[in-house]
């Protein structure tokens, strides 16, 4: 068969290739055995031929015959051997079975390679020059090369170990044959590193990481020979320096090596010498010769050999080392730097470094090093380290070109054009692993100078990682240099360290950018962090703005600017942007991120730290109006700062606001400046005056005294467009909140500001007295509030409403308060919670105050008994307000107060005091306030407002004086300007005062009042009053004998009277020794008296505009116009009434809502007008007038908030007015009515009756209720309280008494007592008659109860009984006059029957003459 069948059999199918693999059998050994002299030549041949077929089928991929070709080279390779005459055939044979094993090294073919790999190493190692090693050592590096990635697999991990190991003595066995052969040939192998670094220098890590898992005895095989082939290889000078970098390559691949042996085998590789060692020592030997590059290798030996060995003197032997190095490169390196074994050592030593601290590795294998360089006195030893990294530093930045063994970026990748570069970021790398791996105690004492040493290395570094590509944030290197400077300063604790770092400030900026956001923040941290050891505050707050600054999450930043502005150390005066600009770590921010920054800076600083410096820096950086109006909120008190800014913006915002709509931010910013504004209004007009000038005889001279003429209402409007403006800016804001949405990049909103300025100016409205505006005001912030979840805002608006409606047109106020019962229930037991301030537990136990009542009014008494119960004892659980009379407590008194005279059902309210013993408890408590949280004052503004109207009207109906905290109150509001809520309290004092009859005091407090109306100035009326006294228009009636004794009989009569009545029932009014001449008021003449219809008519074109659209100020007019009339029918001026009461009613009628607005004064106005009619002789008006007012008493508008005598004093002149109309009939024995202090000139002759006997019977006095009885023999009270009404009309003509005898008192007629009670249905009481007059004159000065104690039969109505025990505290015993001192005693008396002594009821004649 020729050749070519052979070829086609051998391509065939596995029959024909078994086949051919028989014949070629056959046919070697016909011509091994031919028996002539060159059948050696001819085999050689013969398989020279066979084996390039085989080559070529492999190369045509017949893997799948691999075996069959195996068995043919087993048949042939032992029998061939090389021709010395012809050596190329041998060269040939070599090369074929190159390419079959590297053919067969597959994964498809793995048995075939590890057969064929086992038949070359049979034969023996036939070289006949020295160049033949190479194909034999190419076989080796390629079978280890390719089982060394197939231990890598768990599968044949032990089979290819075992083919290493074979490997490697197979290695091992050809340079020892090469050793035998160069002794022979005395020739060397100038390129056998070469050709042995394609087995370790070009290799990747993890391949020489496999290697070292091979046993050291295999090895080792491999390694000596190898080591004393080098030492003995010989070369000329260009030789050994072309190969000085194959060297070198070895050296970094056996310093790898050496590395992951000691990992893997770290036992056995402490016995023995590192390879590295090994191979410096053999090219030491080889280049003894060569002084440069022997002194290097010597250098690089010791120094190896230093880091491999433990001795006490290492640190001693490392400083001289590393000087040793740098005295090499600063003077023996001189003439050798343009040399490429020069670079080549230089960027090997930069290598060594690396290895050194284990920048790539995980485990370190030179850890022994390290701890004996450490410990104590180790400064000096680091110190000269960091000076050999400075010096390479230095010498590879001067390098101009590169090396194929210099640091790339990854891997040894040579292509990289940043060699240079990526040297200097390495020698960088070094220095911080080093210096971050020292102990922190050790760091502190490294010099300064090294310290600068330290920074410069790492200033270089970051330098050239600025300017290289390849240094990408996710870059290992750039990581691993990040992660360790972290580490540097995540281990300051001295301020030695931080000196450090503050000379690598600047570098760290600019290497920020390059690093990924989450390095970078944390590098800015770990440099916060370590700020707190240095010396410079300063610095400390630059870095912490800037770490401030570095975060991305809101939240976490604005609890970080609460620390910063918390830190005791940092005493800074600037705001977060300021510093930023300053900061040397501060990266730039854009026009948004400044924005969101500032925003929250100025929350944290006006949560924290509201200092004017740091405030006047915020304004300085401040970007947007609301941003200004914010700050403007918290610097009102320095008016040079913002004031004028703020005020310019609110001006421009109203002028853009009437020409177009405003959106919802300028209606915000709007609200807040005119916020502003208004506080500063309200600050300016605030006056001091000394509460020892507040007295009732003063207070027009008061007024002049300070110049209050320009206090006037219309003063006051400017005050309250404000507020109504501010409140409408935040009601826009809120109501157009889904039409115009805001996001948190247009601007972040404050809504605790905006909740704070609304409720600034829901109290001004509220302290002002404007309650429609006040109602508007805290009705946005109830909504707001509870959309907020803003709890306490929440009850503090809700709290507004409580005391005042039952139900509100504007809200469903039932709905709420279950909303706040809930809250409520949430909140008291928390109160003690160290969070909550003072003013949050003011704000729930006033809202449980106006919450009972609330109920109070609902009729719900018990329930709200029980609220003011829970507050009181809440009260008490706090030390600050335990015997204090605080707000709650004074709150907890009215309520009750409120609950004793407005209540209809008395039996509900037994065990309460009455309501003058409350008053006068209100009054001492006043006296002695306290105020304990920050809105005290105002909420005491308020209820001592409303305090004064229902004192006055409970005292008003039962014939008492005013309380003594008008002055106090008045005094506030002058001094605040508060115009309104002063005529409202002079209105009250009005009202007393015509109720006492001070006709003078009366017409001062109209003067006053007319001049805060703005009706006639005070300087106008009190000109007119000096005119009029100058005239003498005041006189007095002379007083003869006779009105002298009537006068002193008249008082004991009212002192008798006044004790019947005081032991039962509360005193109708301080009695008074009056002449029994009436002074009356001259008025001026009818020309110049001012008319009453001008205060219904008003001049609606000349009026302000508040005034025309406002029902309150309407009825305030009203009201004093009211006030005015009944001052006129006391002064018996009776020619404006007709007019003004008519216009008065066609004025109610014209406007549902003023009856509303005026609530009370409405019926004193019918009581008035009654009052007058029957004066006038026109009982039937006065009796349908009466019966309309009582039906209005009784409705569920007003019956809720009156005071309960209104019903009764109807009652009073409807029973008068039906008698007048009707008179009884006389009885049988009749008597005349008892009518005191009548004037002498009205009284009439009577004629002198004799004394009654003291057997005669006495009077009965019939007490009956509200229901209508038809006019019977027993005459009530009124009737005469009628008649001497009607005498003292100035219509009826009066007669001075023409009999100079004394007055028989004996002579009087029996007196019909009206039942004031409240309970109805009780029956008649009828009394027995007095006992005599001499009797009763004598003894006038004893009680009823001494005098008469087996005389009445009817049972007690009601006794003042001592407050009970839970609500002692709050309504203390206070006496305010003999008459209640003697109820109060009497009260203590205990009731043993039905029978016993009663208290009869009765009406002074003061209220019968006006009543």
């Amino acid at each position: 068969m020729s050749l070519g069948d052979v070829k086609e059999q051998l391509r065939g199918s596995r029959t024909e290739a078994k086949n051919a693999a028989k014949l070629i059998q056959v046919q070697f050994e016909r011509v091994r055995n031919g028996g002539t002299t060159s059948v050696a030549l001819r085999a050689l041949k013969y398989e020279l031929n066979i084996l390039r077929q085989l080559c070529c089928a492999l190369q045509e991929n017949f893997h799948q015959h691999a075996d069959i070709y195996c068995d043919i080279a087993a048949d042939m390779l032992p029998h061939v051997a090389p021709h010395l005459p012809q050596p190329d055939y041998w060269v040939n044979h070599l090369m074929s079975l190159q390419y079959i094993h590297h053919a067969l090294c597959r994964e498809q073919t793995i048995k075939q390679c590890q057969r064929f790999y086992e038949l070359i190493n049979a034969q023996s190692c036939q070289m006949q020059n020295k160049s033949e090693y190479k194909y034999y050592i190419d076989i080796h590096i390629r079978h280890v090369y390719f089982f060394g990635h197939q231990l890598g697999k768990q599968s044949a991990a032990s089979e290819a170990k075992a083919q290493l190991c074979q490997a490697l003595q197979a290695l091992g066995k050809l340079l020892e044959n090469m050793l035998q052969l160069k002794a022979e040939q005395n020739e060397g192998y100038s390129e056998l590193m070469g050709e042995l670094n394609q087995l370790l220098g070009k290799r990747s890590i993890g391949y020489l990481k496999n290697l070292a898992s091979l046993p050291l005895t295999a090895m080792n095989r491999l390694w000596k020979p190898l080591f004393k082939l080098i030492a003995c290889n010989g070369g000329t000078t260009d030789q050994l320096n072309a190969q000085f970098s194959e060297y070198l390559s070895a050296l970094l691949a056996l310093l790898q090596l050496d590395d992951n042996v000691w990992q893997l085998q770290q036992s056995e590789a402490q016995a023995q010498t590192p390879l590295s060692l090994q191979l410096l020592h053999s090219c030491r030997e080889l280049y003894k010769n060569q002084t440069a590059q022997n002194n290097v290798l010597q250098l690089l030996y010791n120094y190896l050999k230093l880091l491999n060995t433990q001795s006490a003197d290492l640190k001693r032997s490392y400083i001289d080392l590393a000087k040793k190095f740098v005295h090499f490169f600063e003077h023996k390196a001189v003439s050798h730097v343009q040399e490429q074994w020069y670079l080549d050592f230089l960027f090997v030593l930069v290598r060594v470094q690396k290895h050194l601290h284990q920048i790539d590795n995980k485990v370190p294998s030179l850890e022994r090093f390290w701890q004996c360089l450490g410990g104590q006195d180790s400064a000096t030893a680091y110190a000269a380290h960091f000076e050999l990294l400075q010096c390479l530093t230095s010498r590879v930045m001067k390098i101009g070109r590169g090396s194929p063994l210099a640091a790339s970026c990854s891997g040894n990748d040579a292509s990289c054009p940043s060699v240079l570069k990526h040297c200097v970021f390495t020698l960088g790398c070094c220095a911080t692993v080093a210096y971050s791996s020292w102990q922190p105690e050790a760091q502190a004492t490294l010099p300064k100078a090294s310290q600068l040493c330290l920074a410069s290395i790492i200033h270089y570094a970051i330098d050239v990682a600025k300017v290289t590509k390849c240094l990408t944030p996710n870059s290992s290197e750039l990581v691993t240099f990040a992660w360790y400077l972290i580490n540097m300063a995540e281990k300051v604790t001295t301020a030695t360290q931080m000196y450090l770092l503050e000379h690598l400030l600047k570098p760290l900026q600019e290497l920020r950018p390059l690093l990924s956001p989450p390095y970078a923040q944390q590098l800015v941290r770990r440099l916060f962090k370590a700020s707190a050891h240095s010396s410079n505050p300063e610095l400390s707050a630059l870095l912490h703005g800037a770490y401030i600054v570095s975060m991305s999450c809101p939240a976490r930043q604005f609890q970080q600017l609460c620390v910063f502005y918390h830190t005791p150390k940092n005493d800074t005066e600037q705001c977060l942007l300021e510093l930023c600009e300053k900061s040397p770590l501060c990266s730039p921010l854009n026009a948004t991120e400044k924005r969101k920054l500032y925003e929250l800076d100025m929350l944290a600083v006006l949560a924290n730290k509201k200092t004017p410096k740091l405030l006047q820096s915020l304004l300085r950086h401040c970007q947007t109006d609301y941003q200004m109006v914010l700050l403007g909120r918290q610097m009102r008190t320095d008016k040079r700062s913002a004031g004028q800014q703020i005020e310019e913006l609110r001006v421009r915002l109203q002028r853009l606001g009437r020409k177009q709509q405003l959106t919802r931010l300028q209606q915000l910013i709007l609200g807040h400046a005119t916020v502003t504004k208004l506080l500063e209004a309200a600050e300016t007009q605030k006056i001091k005056i000394h509460i020892k000038e507040m007295t009732e005889k003063t207070l027009e001279v008061l007024l002049v005294k300070y110049k209050l003429f320009d206090l006037t209402i219309s003063s006051e409007m400017p005050l309250l467009e404000l507020a109504t403006t501010a409140i409408g800016a935040f009601e826009s804001f809120y109501e157009q909140a889904d039409a115009e949405p805001l996001s948190s990049d247009e601007a972040l909103i404050d809504w605790e500001a905006l909740i704070d300025d609304g409720i600034a100016a829901a109290m001004a409205l509220s302290t002002m007295g404007y309650i429609p505006q006040a109602d508007n005001a805290w009705l946005l912030l109830l909504r707001i509030c509870r959309l907020l979840g803003d709890r306490f805002n929440y009850l503090r608006a809700l709290s507004h409403f409580l005391p005042r409606y039952t139900q509100h047109a504007l809200f469903d106020l039932p709905a709420e308060v279950s909303h706040a019962e809930q809250l409520l229930d949430e909140l008291w037991p928390q109160l003690h919670a160290a969070h909550l301030l003072k003013r949050h537990h003011t704000t729930v136990l006033l809202c449980l105050c106006n919450l009972a009542l609330y109920y109070a009014r609902l009729d719900c008494v018990r329930h709200a008994q029980l609220l003011l119960l829970h507050a009181q004892r809440l009260r008490l659980e706090f030390e600050e307000r335990a015997g204090k009379c605080d707000i709650i407590q004074l709150t907890i008194q009215t309520v009750r107060f409120r609950m004793c005279y407005q209540q209809r059902h008395c039996r509900s309210l037994a065990r309460l005091p009455t309501a003058l013993q409350q008053l006068d408890t209100l009054t001492e408590s006043v006296r002695s306030f306290t105020c304990i949280s920050s809105m005290d004052n105002g909420a005491l503004i308020l209820l001592l407002g409303d305090m004064v109207r229902d004192t006055t009207e409970c005292t008003a109906n039962r014939l008492s004086e005013l309380p003594n905290f008008s002055n106090s109150l008045l005094q506030l509001l002058l001094q605040s300007g508060l115009v309104l809520r002063a005529v409202e309290l002079l209105i009250s004092w009005l009202w007393t005062n015509l109720r006492m009859e001070c006709l003078d005091k009366a017409h001062s407090k109209l003067r006053l009042i007319e001049h805060f109306l703005g009706m006639q100035p005070l300087l106008e009326s009190r000109a007119a009053l000096e005119q009029t006294s100058n005239k003498g228009s005041l006189t007095l009636a002379p007083m003869d004998a006779q009105s002298k004794h009537m006068t002193e009989l008249v008082g004991k009569m009212l002192v008798m009277q006044l004790e019947q009545s005081g032991a039962c029932v509360e005193p109708i009014r301080k009695q008074q020794q009056l002449t029994m001449s009436s002074p009356r008021r001259e008025l001026p003449l009818p020309s110049a008296r001012p008319k009453l219809q001008r205060y219904v008519s008003l001049d609606m074109q000349q009026s302000h505009p508040m005034l025309r659209s406002s029902v309150q100020l309407q009825c305030i007019y009203f009201m004093a116009g009211c006030l005015h009339a009944r001052l006129y029918f006391l002064n018996r001026e009776h020619e404006q009434l007709d007019d003004f009461y008519a216009l008065a009613n066609a004025w109610l009628q014209q406007n549902a809502a003023r009856g509303n607005a005026l609530g009370h004064m409405l019926l004193v106005l019918h009581i008035y007008q009654a009052n007058y009619l029957r004066a006038r002789r026109r009982q039937q008006q006065a009796i349908e007038l009466t019966e309309t007012a009582l039906k209005l008493a009784g409705s569920e508008q007003l019956q809720q908030r009156i005071d309960v005598n209104y019903r009764y004093n109807l009652l009073l002149q409807l029973r008068t007015a039906q008698l007048e109309l009707e008179p009884p009939s006389k009885p049988q024995n009749p008597r005349r009515a008892l009518t005191f202090n009548i004037s002498p000139e009205e009284k009439l002759p009577r004629p002198v009756r004799k004394v009654a006997t003291a057997s005669k019977k006495p009077a009965k006095f019939a007490i009956y209720t509200e229901d209508v009885r038809p006019a019977s023999s027993t005459t009530s009270s009124s009737s005469s309280s009628s008649s001497s009404e009607n005498a003292s009309s100035p219509e009826r003509k009066s007669t001075k008494s023409k009999s100079p005898k004394r007055l028989d008192l004996n002579a009087c007629q029996l007196i019909d007592i009206i039942d004031l009670s409240d309970d109805e249905t009780e029956a008649v009481v009828q009394l027995q008659p007095a006992k005599s007059t001499s009797a009763l004159s004598t003894r006038s000065t004893r009680t009823r109860a001494q005098r008469q104690p087996d005389t009445l039969v009817a049972p007690l109505r009601r006794t003042a009984t001592a407050p009970n025990p839970l609500s002692a505290e709050a309504t203390p015993k206070t006496i305010g006059t003999r008459a209640r001192a003697r109820r109060q005693n009497t009260a203590e008396q205990p009731t043993t029957t039905t029978t016993a002594t009663p208290k009869v009821d009765s009406v002074s004649s003061r209220r019968r003459h006006r009543n």
